[in-house]
């Protein structure tokens, strides 16, 4: 193989394609990357064997082949390269890297060793923006704890109705929920997508503006990235699923709030961080709710002493006084892209939604901590 490539273009997909390498032990090819030219196109693949990760960008190249390189040294070395053009070329299964003031040659291995990428031969289920689903994963994934108790959790839940995308993640104490609207009504699938396929999807799609078509079958779940800009890399990621069925979480989901509390989001954030400074070792921090009077917010512990603040807002119900682990508040307040959040709270044992004012489309339920 032998082509020339923009630096910056190949750093890009390079550094995106050796997120999945790692150190296996086992299979030390999975620590490679594959790099393969055909028409004029330069493929750069990657996989864990759970997901599979394939980018294509237009090269001008004078030569096809492939070959595997280390991952890790391979990106680290594109990465520090200065900005012009690369040349590349393989010969005897020996890499050879030109660009202004730099030449190396990389031992690589032959490419017949590195895993077959599966497939998706269904159809497109749907199609969405590559930013709003982005938006989607982001505001989910985060709250995901892998369990091998209950596996059933340890992913994204993926729902299709109508013209509607829900997704969500759990970890038994904390839920979070985000709807997006499709161009058009699709086939109703509900599937478990692993927490690292959406973290993977999700840094992917950060910094890329496009489309994504997604694809299900019944044991993988593919994602094919059609870019704005040309110029930008082609992406196809397959991923399996996860096997089990997702609990019913809509019963958790309080449908009826007996007190509320419309307050600023930057303040409530300033607020419960100067209370996790006085925070017990166990994460407490106590909010007092005397409508219409401002919300009191506490925390103390022997070691450090307490310290007592008041937030303004809209405060309406009965009296409660409730206990939360501020990590797990911060971690709500983080996502929600609204100036002002809803804090719904019922007793001090039930489930508190939090949620952005004017945007029904994202809830966080959370369960109160007891003390």
């Amino acid at each position: 193989m032998k082509l020339t490539i923009n630096s910056e273009k190949m750093k890009r997909i390079v550094s995106l394609a050796t997120r999945l390498c790692g150190s296996n032990l086992t299979l030390p090819i999975l620590n490679n990357i594959l790099l393969e030219i055909k028409q004029n196109l330069l493929l750069v693949s990657s996989t864990n064997l759970e997901i599979g990760l394939s980018l294509s960008l237009p090269v001008k190249s004078e030569k096809e082949g492939k070959i595997t390189v280390p991952g890790k040294i391979f990106s680290d070395f594109i990465s520090s390269l200065p900005k012009g053009e690369i040349k590349i070329e393989e010969k005897d299964l020996t890499i050879s890297v030109k660009s202004k003031g730099f030449q190396a040659k990389i031992l690589g291995q032959n490419p017949k060793e590195f895993p077959i990428l599966p497939k998706v031969k269904e159809k497109p289920l749907t199609q969405i923006e590559s930013s709003e689903l982005f938006n989607g994963l982001s505001k989910v994934s985060h709250i995901i704890s892998p369990s091998d108790s209950r596996v059933e959790i340890s992913g994204v839940f993926f729902k299709t109705k109508g013209d509607t995308l829900t997704l969500v993640g759990t970890d038994s104490i904390r839920l979070g929920e985000k709807k997006l609207s499709l161009p058009q009504e699709v086939e109703k699938k509900e599937v478990i997508i692993p927490q690292k396929t959406a973290v993977e999807l999700a840094y992917i799609l950060s910094n890329l503006k496009g489309i994504i078509r997604v694809i299900i079958e019944s044991s993988q779940i593919g994602f094919e990235f059609i870019p704005q800009n040309p110029l930008d890399p082609q992406i196809s990621l397959i991923s399996r699923l996860i096997d089990g069925q997702y609990p019913e979480y809509e019963g958790i989901i309080p449908q009826k709030i007996s007190t509320q509390a419309i307050i600023d989001k930057e303040e409530f954030q300033r607020k419960i961080k100067i209370a996790s400074l006085f925070s017990s070792r166990i994460q407490d921090v106590k909010l007092k709710f005397e409508p219409p009077k401002p919300l009191l917010i506490s925390s103390a512990s022997a070691e450090v002493g307490e310290v007592h603040s008041k937030l303004d807002g809209k405060i309406e119900g009965k009296s409660i006084e409730i206990v939360f682990n501020w990590r797990y508040l911060l971690d709500g307040l983080g996502v929600i892209d609204s100036s002002e959040v809803f804090l719904g709270v019922n007793e001090a044992t039930s489930p508190t939604i939090l949620r952005p004012v004017g945007d029904k489309t994202y809830l966080y339920v959370l369960m109160p901590k007891t003390l």
